[in-house]
């Protein structure tokens, strides 16, 4: 039996009940070994992470799945969650994570990339309000805004202020 992601896909689809989702699943296969790592997302938390209870549960859930499928591999099982500086999806994650700082790489007026962090604000169409962020800043200096399309952004993660 080789373990594949369309399998383990499917057997996860039966496992995994609202508001838990999948985020990410790789499957590695080696000779009479395979590496699963599932990374899990919460859709009603504020940033998407999913309890290390929840992520035990599905572990244990998905074992017993997989264990029925004989002794003939072994697998070696990892389950995550995303974390509270996961990584977007882009665009949607900009839509569901609107209001939280995001450390995103984009396009520079030079063309070149760079890395910053700002609260995402609304999206229109193909154009995203992005709010610097600047922890030197007083919180009652007002930052304006900027409106920045998509395409110039390639990359981003939650960022967690502290």
């Amino acid at each position: 039996m080789v373990y594949t992601e369309e399998n383990i896909r499917e057997l996860l689809d039966k496992i995994l009940e609202p508001p838990l989702a999948l985020f990410s699943l790789q499957v590695q296969n080696r000779k009479n070994h395979a590496l699963i790592e599932i990374t899990l997302d919460h859709l009603t938390h504020k940033t998407g992470s999913v309890s290390l209870t929840d992520c035990e549960e599905v572990s244990k859930r998905l074992k017993e799945e997989l264990d029925l499928w004989g002794e003939e591999f072994d697998f070696t099982l990892q389950v995550s969650s995303g974390g509270a500086e996961r990584a977007l999806r882009l665009p949607e994650d900009l839509d569901r994570f609107q209001g939280l700082l995001a450390k995103l790489e984009v396009r520079l007026e030079n063309g070149n990339w760079d890395k910053r962090v700002f609260r995402l604000g609304k999206r229109d169409g193909e154009t995203i309000e992005l709010i610097p962020f600047d922890r030197k800043v007083s919180k009652h200096k007002i930052i304006p805004p900027i409106q920045m399309p998509l395409a110039e952004i390639r990359k981003g993660n939650l960022f967690l202020e502290l």
